[in-house]
């Protein structure tokens, strides 16, 4: 059915909704049984960022160890001379498939196969994006989250800008964080050019500069220079990987709620952005990859707990949380530890589920790999995990209260599912 020559906005809905590729080993079972039960794990046999990574890394002569993606193996791979992967921060499957059953995508989302994949745990930025950047694992990589504990440090680190909860740097300037933090990287095993298309304000930031090891870098700032990079690396005779990334969705989602007009109208925008990607490269030999690092939930302002409000639970503390706003990592002083797991008990068992971290780490939702040295120092003693429509607000007592709508970082399906379009080298 067409209206004026297009298709119409109900036929959208149903071609979007059939599309999906259901992969063999079901994206995180939920959990049925002990201390992670009513959550979902990551996939990482075979349907999560991961393993689409190192399918990745793969096709272009790297070594990755971890599995590779079951719907989108190296060897499906093989005629495409470049490959370029794009993360578009935020945009989880729950929030895509509203948009598109509203009418929207008509450009790119809607009219396109796509598949189901988990993103890592925590399902938050700085731990998703350093596995775009580098194929390895949370395990591996040992970054847990936004604010990270850096027990020989003495700080939590809001850890991609370099911060403490403050505001102050961590670090001096002549700083060897790359040293510091150690992360291996498989995507610098590639045979091929590698680009990396980031936003030009952190394309030469010391964490970007730590973890990454980017042949070239190339910087952007608008949808329309994006467009640009992507269209003018398919357009190289050179073959080679690159990876995207564009933030803004998900800074709208946290400033004004998932489905706000303001939120839903730049995801529109960047709708369009990849329909003229797609059809600006077809020809060129580029497969186009777009995903997402994790998904994001609204919480309403009264179910955002503002930890230094709960009496007694900060004094429970070495250091103040780091963590996300739904997942939160608890260092407890050893003389607290009843005090503390009463608190939880009592005051917040509505909001959160409390996991030990020798549990938390055995459940594997870390992912596989060697694990990195610094890895237990960085996850609390306890890590309360919030339950659906619950968040934390874990910021020093004295500043202003945490006016974020849209959060992540738990274990819900909503942040822990993303859609992954392919589309390929024509």
């Amino acid at each position: 059915m067409e209206v004026n020559g297009r298709i119409a906005k109900s036929q959208y809905r149903k071609d979007f909704l059939s599309r999906t590729r259901k992969p063999k080993v079901p994206v995180m079972p939920i959990i049925t049984k002990g201390p992670l039960r009513g959550f979902y794990a990551p996939d990482y046999n075979g349907g999560s960022i991961v393993n689409l990574l190192s399918s990745l890394i793969h096709a272009k002569g790297g070594i990755s160890p971890h599995s590779e993606l079951g719907s989108l193996s190296a060897a499906s791979l093989a005629s495409s001379e470049r490959i370029v992967y794009l993360c578009v921060d935020g945009l989880g499957l729950h929030q895509l498939k509203k948009f598109v059953e509203s009418g929207g995508g008509q450009s790119f989302f809607a009219g396109r196969e796509y598949q189901t994949i988990s993103t890592v745990f925590p399902a938050t930025t700085a731990a998703a994006v350093t596995c775009f950047s580098t194929g390895v694992t949370p395990a591996e990589h040992a970054i847990p989250g936004w604010f990270v504990h850096l027990q020989d440090v003495g700080v939590v680190t809001a850890i991609l800008p370099g911060t403490t909860r403050t505001g102050m740097p961590v670090f001096p300037e002549d700083h060897d964080l790359s040293a510091y933090l150690k992360i291996p990287s498989y995507v610098e095993t590639v045979k091929a050019k590698t680009v990396l298309v980031h936003p030009s304000h952190l394309l030469e930031s010391k964490f970007t500069n730590a973890c990454t090891r980017w042949q070239k870098k190339r910087g952007h700032t608008s949808l329309l220079e994006l467009e640009q990079q992507i269209v003018g690396f398919a357009n190289e005779a050179e073959p080679g990987l690159a990876f995207a990334y564009w933030p803004d969705y998900d800074m709208l989602c946290h400033e004004a709620g998932c489905f706000a007009d303001r939120t839903v109208n730049h995801l529109a925008e960047i709708d369009k952005v990849l329909g003229r990607i797609a059809g600006q490269i077809e020809g060129t030999g580029t497969t186009l990859i777009v995903t997402a690092d994790h998904g994001l939930v609204d919480v309403p302002a009264e179910n955002l707990v503002r930890m230094s409000d709960i009496p007694g639970f900060m004094d429970s503390l070495t250091i103040i949380p780091s963590g996300d706003a739904r997942h939160v990592s608890c260092f407890v002083k050893p003389y607290k530890v009843r005090a503390f797991l009463d608190i939880v008990s009592k005051k917040l068992y509505r909001a959160c589920m409390c996991i030990a971290r020798e549990d938390l780490v055995a459940s594997g939702v870390y992912g596989p790999g060697k694990q990195h040295p610094a890895l237990l120092n960085r996850i609390g003693d306890y890590v309360l995990l919030a339950r659906n429509g619950w968040g934390f607000d874990h910021a020093l007592a004295g500043s202003g209260p945490s006016d974020l709508i849209g959060n992540h970082g738990g274990m819900s399906e909503d942040e822990m599912l993303v859609p992954l379009f392919v589309v390929k080298a024509g």
